[in-house]
């Protein structure tokens, strides 16, 4: 067994560079999974073969690499719970390749082998972590890399990649990839396991003033909408997400409601009704957003009784959906225990005084939020991404003293004035609006647009307010950006290539395309499969009910006027040139055509030998004759006799060969 390892040449220097630097971006492709710890170690690790490759220093025993791993593995083990199993196992098959690659022999071909089947493995896991079309571009660049170097490790010395012959290969597995994506059932993805907490993006559990702040800094994006009904206007788009409905004094946490609900036979407004397609990005948490209350969903979605959409597993990867809402208040289900969503810490008595006066002024809760807006916005409130600290007693701090700050500033205060007035209400956590892109194809919702706002009980449905407009009224039509100060808009992460004019169209043109990706292959899901398939069965069966004995005798008929009109066209234009081709060839085996010579050159040298003339000699010059006719002067009719003499001329030719 060694002596037939060691008949292999050595894995080529320049292919353990490539795999060395397949791993290195392998860990910043796979960084997500990582915590700070976790990544440190491993870049550490890719660090200590630069050695080996730079200075020649021998590969790492099998004793130390073993070692090594329970140490890592049982670090790892510790964590399992902060990290997901999915994250886990990134880590597992990712430490393998490493040390293998660090205890790499380059005589020993079964550790290439099994080094490469593991970084086959990553790369599935990169296409699970990053779907969008940019990335998987990235990824399918390494994954070529990949195979050059598998090809490069057990070909022979000094071969070169055969370029041509694998892309012709690759393009054989073109249909077969196609038909595999088109018809063989969608098996749900064995990666939608919990996923790593503190991986988390966009809403949280927890509501404060300084959250959505934080939230709206960065310009990632949060989901992208397609309509198929009509286009909504500015003021219908609020994207429920999450419901903060308990108050601490400082912070509102977010209601768990796992009754699940049907609104599906509501009555509504057609009118105000809205079909649409969302694809939602990863956030590493189960919550969905939609408009509305939403009315009819399809598998793992669900609805609870406060209207909020959610899927059954942690949304790990990009998703899509289709979804119909009907902008209405939310219906207040039977026995739902609203006690709750009055419920208010002691303090900030000032503000429960304010809430007194205006209750004992304004009898319906109509009215009351009127009020409560109209105090806001004739108080003298600005509108703040960089609003004062709120300490102590936050509400009473905030209506007296600060009088700025953001949605959720003015969503928990006119929520805890609700309340305080005996009005049952609560905090709606979501995004409003969007931008259009590709001429309103689709509407981009990016964090930048995470908003909170107000739902209050009135004859038995939650309706709609939202404070912040009371004081930023164009919150509604404008950007973030166009309504924030100088300071403010410091605070503002973005691209920076975005702002710039030259590369902004280009920038849009990309998201359109990962956009597009988004919605035709990874939104091509086992309905629309299903759909694809019952569309083809019935063409089928549209096809098979067809009279096609009628139709092949239109075929049969069809195929014989064609061929007959070849034939008399060939016999029509028999051009000069096949006429001496066709000449040349039925002599040429008894003498070859100089490539210099004409045909009539060629004739007149056919079987003269010197001597006197002779019957071939005076067949040949009656060839030429009837050659010229045909070829020179046009005349059609000697093409006959010149194929009847040229059978009699082959005659004469066989015979002198006797």
């Amino acid at each position: 067994m060694l002596a037939n390892q060691a008949s292999y040449p050595a894995v080529p220097s320049p292919v353990i560079w490539r795999l060395w630097l397949i791993q290195s971006l392998l860990l910043l492709l796979l960084a997500p999974a990582f915590n700070f710890w976790s990544l440190a170690i491993f870049a550490l690790l890719l660090l200590a073969k630069l050695p080996q490759l730079l200075l020649n220093r021998p590969a790492w025993s099998l004793k130390l690499s073993n070692l090594l791993a329970l140490t890592i593995v049982s670090a790892l083990l510790l964590f399992a719970r902060d990290l997901g199993v999915l994250h886990l196992m990134i880590h597992l098959l990712l430490l393998a390749a490493i040390l293998r690659l660090l205890g790499f022999r380059e005589h020993d071909h079964a550790d290439v082998q099994q080094l490469l089947w593991v970084q086959y493995f990553l790369f599935a896991c990169c296409f699970i972590l990053h779907q969008a079309l940019g990335m998987a571009l990235l990824v399918f660049m390494l994954l070529l890399l990949q195979l050059q170097c598998h090809y490069l490790a057990f070909a022979a010395p000094g071969s070169a990649f055969p370029y041509k012959s694998a892309l012709k290969t690759s393009l054989i597995f073109v249909p077969l990839w196609l038909s595999l994506f088109l018809l063989f059932p969608r098996i749900a993805p064995l990666w939608a396991l919990p996923g790593a907490k503190q991986a988390m993006t966009g809403l949280g559990d927890e509501l404060n003033p300084g959250s959505i702040e934080r939230l709206v800094e960065s310009d990632e994006l949060a989901f992208r909408v397609e309509f198929q009904s009509r286009l909504p206007q500015p003021d219908e788009l609020y994207w429920r997400a999450r419901i903060y409905d308990t108050f601490d004094g400082s912070s509102w946490r977010r209601r768990y409601n796992n009754d699940l609900a049907d609104f599906s036979k509501i009555k509504h407004n057609s009118n105000l009704s809205f079909s649409y397609k969302i694809i939602v990005e990863p956030h590493q948490q189960r919550h969905l957003y939609s408009l509305g209350v939403p009315l009819k969903v399809s598998y793992p979605q669900r609805i609870d009784t406060d209207a909020l959409l959610s899927s059954r597993s942690v949304l790990s990867q990009r998703a899509s959906f289709q979804l119909q809402s009907v902008l209405a208040p939310v219906p207040d289900f039977p026995g739902a225990k609203n006690s709750a969503n009055l419920q208010l810490p002691p303090g900030n008595p000032k503000s429960r005084a304010l809430a007194a006066q205006l209750a004992a002024e304004h009898k319906t809760p109509e009215q009351l939020v009127l009020a409560i807006g109209r105090y806001l916005r004739e108080g003298g409130f600005r509108y703040s991404l960089n609003p004062p600290a709120l300490s102590g007693d936050q509400i009473d701090m905030f209506l007296w003293q600060s009088k700025s700050g953001f949605c959720s500033h003015y969503a928990q205060t006119t929520t805890f004035l609700l309340r305080a007035a005996g009005v049952p209400a609560r905090i709606v956590g979501g995004y409003l609006g969007g931008e259009w892109r590709d001429n309103q194809s689709y509407l981009e919702v990016t964090q930048r647009a995470a908003h909170a706002w107000v739902e209050y009980l009135h004859q038995g449905a939650w309706h709609q307010f939202d404070p912040t407009l009371q004081v930023a009224p164009q919150r509604l039509f404008a950007s973030l950006e166009d309504l924030l100060s100088a300071a403010d808009l410091l605070r503002l992460e973005g691209n920076w290539l975005g702002r710039a004019g030259f590369a902004k169209q280009l920038l849009q043109q990309l998201e359109d395309l990962d956009y597009y990706w988004s919605r035709w292959v990874l939104g091509f899901d086992n309905e629309q499969q299903q759909s694809l398939l019952s569309s083809v069965k019935n063409r089928l069966l549209e096809l098979a009910a067809l009279d096609w004995w009628h139709y092949s005798k239109i075929v049969l008929l069809l195929l014989t006027a064609a061929l007959l009109s070849r034939l008399l066209w060939l016999r029509l234009t028999t051009a000069a040139t096949d006429i001496s081709v066709w000449l040349v060839r039925e002599l040429s085996p008894w003498q070859a055509k100089a490539p210099a010579q004409t045909v009539l050159q060629y004739l007149a040298t056919l079987g003269n030998e010197g001597r006197e003339p002779t019957a071939l000699t005076q067949q040949t010059a009656v060839v030429a004759t009837h050659y010229q006719q045909l070829v020179f002067a046009g005349d059609g009719s000697a093409e006959k006799q010149l194929r009847a003499e040229v059978r009699q001329l082959k005659k004469l030719l066989k015979q002198q060969r006797r």
